[in-house]
């Protein structure tokens, strides 16, 4: 009877434990820190099929935005299918980066390391292509501290294909060319280690553009970490549930 009456309380216990990890787990999830949701540039949104905004002021906002090292706001300048090409001498950083996905990727892996960065425009030209599309060429010349590649003077000739629809205008097709960039970390002979990640697999013969800037193991980290403490908390309130019900007298039955 005794053994009856231990296994019947212990099944009792199943749901309220089941429970309390439910809970455990929907807190954790509600809770852990996720990614925000990229901002919204300061492009005008219309439905007008004319633009109504200076593709000049767009421009200017995307190298503030650049300045600034805000990877959302610069790449919410790109459409979803948006193409775009660094080229010259930019060392494993070389490569076509699409859709915004891997836009946000090569970004992520260099403005989002800045820790200092001023890019001034000069020699800006546009020509418009037609009513809704419009070509604009100039050249950055650039100065950063970089948590990852040191001093960096780059000079690069920049052309943008901009369209303009409902979301305003939008980069269809970019390319950097750079003429010139100098890293002090390359220079001191510490390419491997201490810039950017895609250097390091262009060199063992890798796809750099394949690199990604967080793992998996990044990205999963913190929900196996709810989980593990969701079941530990499982754990605990299940022995202490176990503990109180053997605290209380057992009487036969009948």
């Amino acid at each position: 009877m005794y053994g009856s009456r231990r296994r019947t309380g212990l099944s009792k216990l199943v749901i309220p434990v089941v429970l309390v990890v439910i809970v455990a787990v929907a807190g954790a999830y509600f809770f852990l820190p996720r990614s925000s949701p990229p901002q919204t540039s300061t492009q005008s949104s219309s439905s007008s099929t004319l633009p109504t905004v200076p593709l000049k002021t767009e421009v200017d906002q995307f190298m503030a935005d650049f300045n600034n090292r805000n990877v959302d706001a610069v790449v919410a300048f790109y459409a979803q299918s948006s193409t775009l090409v660094w080229s010259g001498a930019v060392g494993g950083l070389a490569g076509m980066y699409s859709p915004a996905g891997n836009i946000r990727l090569i970004y992520a892996t260099t403005v989002g390391k800045s820790l200092k960065l001023n890019a001034n425009v000069s020699n800006y030209a546009e020509k418009t292509i037609s009513p809704t599309v419009t070509n604009a060429t100039f050249v950055i010349t650039m100065l950063e501290n970089s948590s990852e590649a040191g001093i960096v003077h780059a000079t690069i000739d920049v052309s943008q294909e901009w369209v303009w629809g409902n979301a305003g205008w939008q980069i269809s097709k970019e390319n950097w060319a750079y003429q010139k960039f100098d890293s002090s970390y390359i220079d001191a002979g510490l390419p491997a280690a201490t810039t950017f990640p895609q250097w390091g697999y262009a060199a063992k013969g890798g796809n750099p553009n394949l690199v990604s800037e967080k793992s998996f193991e990044w990205h999963a980290g913190p929900y196996v970490a709810a989980s593990v403490y969701a079941f530990l908390f499982g754990v605990v309130a299940f022995m202490a549930l176990r503990l109180g019900s053997r605290q209380k007298p057992l009487r036969p039955i009948g």
